[in-house]
């Protein structure tokens, strides 16, 4: 019913792992430093987002456990909202800083960013509606949002992987 959780994970079997490199000796200054395996964390949090918000509507919804999606849906709040964290901290500051000197890419770095926070915004929200209690209405509600939400959360993640994840390197 919802293909995009499907197709998300139907281009992911035949991708080989990126290498990972050595980051340069920290500097003496506060910026953020390169993390070779960041983008392997973020991607396994990535499926892990989607297979989670998968489990949501299989596990939960589609069998009318409504505490059971409720409660798969604070999950999915909790690691999202950490996923947002790490990304947001050592992915986009150390995107910001290291493309400093070439404007063209800053800038799409940050609509991009931009962009990103406002998706998170909407699927925080989503969260927050339906983590607790399932009246008659939330029930009528739920498949649309969860739809919506659903297509709009594997395009931003489909996005930061093939668009913006190979701008982080080592500079």
């Amino acid at each position: 019913m919802f293909s995009f959780i499907s197709d998300y994970f139907k281009n992911k079997r035949d991708k080989q792992p990126p290498q990972e490199t050595t980051s340069p000796a920290p500097s003496q200054s506060k910026s953020i430093q390169y993390d070779p395996n960041l983008i392997n964390e973020l991607e396994r949090d990535h499926a892990d987002l989607v297979t989670l918000f998968g489990r949501i509507w299989q596990e939960g919804f589609e069998q009318k456990d409504y505490l059971k999606t409720a409660s798969l849906i604070r999950e999915f709040k909790s690691q999202f909202q950490a996923h947002l964290l790490t990304e947001n901290v050592k992915f986009y500051v150390y995107l910001e800083q290291s493309l400093s000197n070439d404007p063209y890419n800053l800038k799409i770095v940050k609509e991009f960013r931009y962009d990103m926070n406002n998706i998170a915004t909407a699927a925080v929200k989503f969260c927050k509606k339906y983590q607790g209690h399932f009246n008659a209405d939330r029930i009528v509600e739920f498949e649309g949002d969860y739809g919506a939400v659903g297509e709009v959360l594997t395009r931003r993640v489909s996005l930061e992987e093939k668009s913006l994840y190979v701008l982080y390197q080592a500079r």
